[in-house]
C-alpha cells in the first residue's frame, strides 16, 4: 500500500514538472513573437518619420503617413526625450507608441506634466525621433496615426 502512494507522488511530480515546462515554453514563444512585432512597428515608424522629414525638407504642403497604426506623431522643443537631448537636438519630431492616454479619448489638452512625462518616456522606449532642424511643431500636441493613411498638412511650420 505504501508503494502505491510513492508511485502516485512520483507521477504527480512528473505531471507538475511537465506543466511548468510547457508553461515556460508558451511564455517564451509569446515573448519572442511580440518582440518581433515591436521590431517591425519600429521599422515602420522609422521609415514613416524619414519620409515625413524628407517631405518637410522638400517643401511639400501635405504628406500621407501609413504606419504604424495606433502610434502618434509628437514634436518636442523644450523638455525632450533623452533620445533627442543626448544627441544635442534643439527640437525633434518623434513617432511613438500610443501610451494609452490618447487611445482613451484624451480631450483635456494640453497634456498635464505627468502625461507629458509618460509620453516622453514612451518615445524613448517605443519610438523613433529625428532632429527637427526647421522647428516644425505639431498642432494640438500630437497627431494620431489612426485609420491610415492620414494626411498631414504642412502650413507655416505647423503640422496639422
Amino acid at each position: 500500500m505504501n508503494n502505491r502512494g510513492f508511485l502516485l507522488a512520483e507521477e504527480t511530480l512528473k505531471i507538475l514538472l511537465a506543466l511548468i515546462s510547457i508553461s515556460f515554453l508558451i511564455y517564451f514563444l509569446t515573448a519572442l513573437y511580440f518582440s518581433g512585432q515591436d521590431s517591425k512597428k519600429l521599422e515602420f515608424a522609422k521609415s514613416s518619420l524619414e519620409f515625413l522629414m524628407d517631405e518637410i525638407n522638400l517643401g511639400s504642403q501635405s504628406v500621407e503617413v501609413y504606419n504604424p497604426e495606433g502610434w502618434v506623431i509628437v514634436s518636442w522643443s523644450n523638455e525632450m526625450p533623452l533620445s533627442c537631448s543626448n544627441l544635442g537636438y534643439k527640437s525633434c519630431i518623434c513617432i511613438c507608441d500610443d501610451v494609452g492616454l490618447i487611445s482613451k479619448g484624451l480631450s483635456n489638452l494640453p497634456f498635464t506634466k505627468s502625461q507629458r512625462e509618460k509620453l516622453k518616456e514612451n518615445c524613448d522606449e517605443k519610438g523613433i525621433c529625428m532632429n527637427n532642424e526647421n522647428s516644425f511643431i505639431v498642432k494640438g500636441e500630437f497627431i494620431k496615426i489612426d485609420e491610415p493613411p492620414i494626411i498631414i498638412k504642412i502650413e507655416d511650420k505647423i503640422l496639422k
